[in-house]
């Protein structure tokens, strides 16, 4: 059964990402002819429409959304797995700027979708950091911030 599509994100969605959880986004490679993913936890939800994203400079996505303008975003939510097409993107420089040099990236919220199959629910997967646990919070305040910013 499909699902019906809304134009924004709600409040749920709206703290879900802001939380910072695993999240994959998804573009697409041209001049490859496929689709390009990576998972990020490095998203907020600024209101219903606007999402904001951070990348490491030299992520091959950072050249899709440039050229591209639209992705994708994946992510779970109160059991349900939701995708959200972005248009729009636009690269700004935030007002702070994080420790580790990053890529920043807003797009405007045109569809979000329910793409669960029938008869599942799922858990928000949990993210283990691997490296220092104190730097790794330091830079997610950071980086936090800086979408903000």
């Amino acid at each position: 059964m499909a699902s019906k599509a809304t134009f924004e994100l709600t409040a749920a969605q709206q703290r879900l990402l802001n939380d910072m959880p695993l999240t994959f986004l998804v573009g697409f490679d041209e001049a490859k002819r496929w689709p390009i993913s990576h998972a990020i936890s490095w998203v907020q939800a600024l209101d219903p429409v606007t999402i904001r994203l951070a990348l490491t400079k030299n992520s091959h996505i950072v050249t899709i959304l440039s050229t591209e303008k639209t992705a994708g975003l994946i992510f779970i939510e109160d059991g349900q797995s939701y995708h959200v097409l972005l248009s729009s993107i636009r690269e700004f420089e935030p007002m702070m700027k994080p420790s580790l040099h990053l890529r920043f990236f807003e797009g405007h919220v045109e569809e979000v979708r329910n793409i669960s199959f029938y008869g599942a629910a799922y858990a928000q997967p949990e993210i283990t950091k691997t490296y220092d646990i104190r730097a790794a919070e330091k830079l997610d305040r950071e980086v936090k911030e800086s979408l903000h910013s």
